[in-house]
């Protein structure tokens, strides 16, 4: 994707979520959250390491809306795990020499088995903790984290699995949110944000594994 591609892509997803929040009248936070989300998503999604500073203003300011829609899981992750790792991930990226696509590395079978190992027992762990909770969405909520914490982790440490991951993370971020949206009536531009979010991780999936093993072979 060319560079003029990429910013009208980030100019129809940013008025996409304005748009879907002002129609759904959403509190203006939570439109601020989602705006700052999908710039930190998307640079991010084609690997520019300034996306993670965003990253660390949007995990702590949606871990305190999870917390007030009691979302306890997403508020645990965004506010201890997200926003540092997000700093860290920022510093890491940017002190590589070579670009961030070219660091971008595969995982062996084994480390995929073991990620899946560790994402089904964090799973069960983190269901029976929300299960005697007030989470609105005991299921929705544990999915979403665990492919959140997973994919945080995955791109710190450059790995593409991170892009696979962030899209299931999108597709339950975008479950819980519609959920939310239909009990309480609002969080549609949060909705649209993780649907955009998974839209993003396909482009970038696209990218890592087919683009490139083009470019390769070429």
């Amino acid at each position: 994707m060319k560079h003029k591609d990429y910013k009208s892509v980030l100019v129809v997803q940013l008025i996409t979520i304005l748009l879907a929040g002002i129609i759904s009248q959403d509190m203006g936070y939570m439109i601020g959250i989602s705006i700052i989300g999908v710039v930190f998503n998307f640079f991010v999604s084609i690997n520019k390491p300034i996306g993670f500073l965003f990253g660390v203003i949007y995990a702590i300011a949606n871990g305190i809306v999870a917390y007030d829609t009691q979302i306890y899981a997403t508020f645990v992750f965004m506010i201890f795990l997200q926003a540092p790792m997000a700093l860290y991930s920022f510093v890491s990226w940017a002190r590589k020499k070579k670009s961030t696509e070219s660091i971008m590395r595969e995982m062996s079978i084994k480390q995929n088995i073991a990620l899946g190992i560790a994402m089904a027992i964090l799973g069960v762990m983190m269901y029976f903790v929300l299960g005697g909770s007030k989470s609105m969405s005991v299921l929705l909520d544990t999915i979403f984290f665990v492919c959140s914490v997973s994919a945080c982790l995955l791109l710190a440490f450059c790995y593409k699995n991170a892009y696979v991951i962030t899209l299931m993370s999108g597709l339950g971020g975008t479950f819980l949110w519609s959920y939310h949206m239909i009990e309480t009536g609002s969080g549609c531009s949060i909705a649209v944000f993780y649907m955009i979010v998974s839209i993003n991780s396909v482009i970038a999936v696209y990218e890592q594994y087919i683009q490139n093993r083009k470019f390769k072979i070429s």
